[in-house]
């Protein structure tokens, strides 16, 4: 079995988790404009793929049950999603 308190704990881990905000960023980029066709957003469509990038982002702490970890992992996911919100503005200000 994996030593997930480990890996979670790592450098390596936060390398990866960067490198998935950067790539969950730019995916969230691209699907917000094509959700858009003859002037209608399909909301619902975009939901369903924000639910399912939050379930991956959250995966993590279905692997350990430290208290300390899941603390540890809920303030680093905090600031995932501020990593995300920050590229999307540098994008749009890069756009405009």
């Amino acid at each position: 079995m994996a030593d997930w308190n480990s890996f979670l704990r790592s450098d390596d881990f936060r390398a990866y988790r960067k490198k998935q905000v950067e790539m969950v960023s730019a995916h969230i980029q691209q699907m917000s404009r094509q959700s858009v066709t003859n002037g209608k957003v399909d909301l619902a469509s975009l939901q369903g793929k924000l639910e399912m990038i939050r379930h991956f982002l959250r995966l993590p702490e279905s692997l350990t049950q430290d208290k300390e970890l899941l603390e540890l992992l809920s303030v680093q996911m905090d600031e995932d999603a501020a990593g995300i919100t920050q590229y999307l503005i540098r994008q749009a200000l890069a756009e405009g």
